[in-house]
């Protein structure tokens, strides 16, 4: 089995393939694929060209998040990728919005999935570029992958370079209950040049108009602080008042890093916070702006 350290090497410096039982695909056919499925997702489908892929959400009518998801471009058919736990209610949603157009979803259960992260990721065979740790990235949707001659790695594994890389997780630090600008997603997973989709109107609001009353960011932490350092640890300020949960945390490289829900006013990076007894900084893990304001959306380099 690969260690997590030459999983994080791989994903630094070539490639690191993670396989990923726990997202399902949804295909998408007919001749209006693109233009339907382009008004119900965040991100912008109709420009999206063969064998790329893109991250984006599924939003309700009052911008609350469904889900968040890939969808990947083949010939004749478009693959959205989502949790396998809530595919079939994602599926019952998207139905709702299909009334004219000449398009059909099918559940396949024998392709698979797997996420290619780092500089070499989209020279993968079948790999549909789509960075989402600002190291390169790629999407792999098929029914088998030669693995012969790649870094395959596991959960622990992604768990780091996630949290490494300030990458937030459906299910885990945010939920149906978030905003995109709540869970900092607003520039890795929603077009604002694009055309209507559902709940375009509050998204867009809140981005020009307003702004959310807390915040999903980065922090790091001495690595002696880990063991205090949990998953619903209460986020307080100077003067004891709670300002935020933790959501994610591991201990990575001598410091402990993850992610924390954190009211508005104490979001900002360089903000000094405390877990318990622990003292935590709000700021990006990777050293870089270059995971939280990275565009999933570009080809890595070959």
């Amino acid at each position: 089995m690969t260690t997590v350290d030459a999983q994080l090497r791989a994903a630094h410096e070539n490639a690191l393939v993670v396989p990923r039982p726990d997202l399902a695909v949804i295909t998408v056919t007919g001749e209006d694929r693109a233009s339907w499925l382009n008004g119900l997702v965040t991100c912008d489908v109709a420009k999206l060209e063969r064998g790329a892929a893109r991250y984006g959400l599924v939003v309700t009518q009052k911008g609350r998040i469904v889900t968040d998801l890939f969808v990947v471009c083949g010939k004749d058919a478009l693959f959205v990728v989502v949790p396998a736990r809530a595919r079939d209610a994602i599926v019952a949603t998207l139905e709702k919005y299909l009334v004219m157009e000449d398009a059909e979803m099918t559940k396949d259960e024998s392709l698979r999935v797997w996420i290619a992260h780092g500089p070499k990721a989209s020279a993968i065979e079948g790999a549909a570029p789509c960075d989402v740790t600002g190291l390169g990235g790629a999407v792999i949707v098929a029914r088998e992958l030669d693995a012969s001659a790649l870094t395959l790695g596991d959960r622990d594994g992604w768990e780091a370079l996630r949290l490494e890389r300030g990458v937030p997780e459906f299910g885990i630090d945010f939920d149906d209950k978030t905003y995109p600008q709540e869970a900092s997603l607003e520039k890795r997973a929603v077009s604002f040049d694009k055309g209507c989709y559902l709940g375009q109107e509050v998204v867009c609001m809140l981005e020009l108009r307003g702004h959310v009353k807390r915040k999903l960011v980065p922090f790091v932490a001495e690595a002696s602080a880990a063991a205090s350092i949990a998953r619903g640890s209460a986020v307080t300020d100077d003067a004891g008042g709670e300002v935020g949960s933790i959501s994610s945390a591991i201990d990575s490289n001598g410091r402990a890093v993850g992610l924390a829900m954190i009211k508005l006013a104490h979001a900002g990076a360089g903000t000094k916070l405390h877990v318990g007894s622990a003292a935590i900084t709000i700021g990006d893990p990777s050293g870089s702006a270059a995971a939280s304001r990275s565009d999933p959306n570009r080809a890595a380099s070959p």
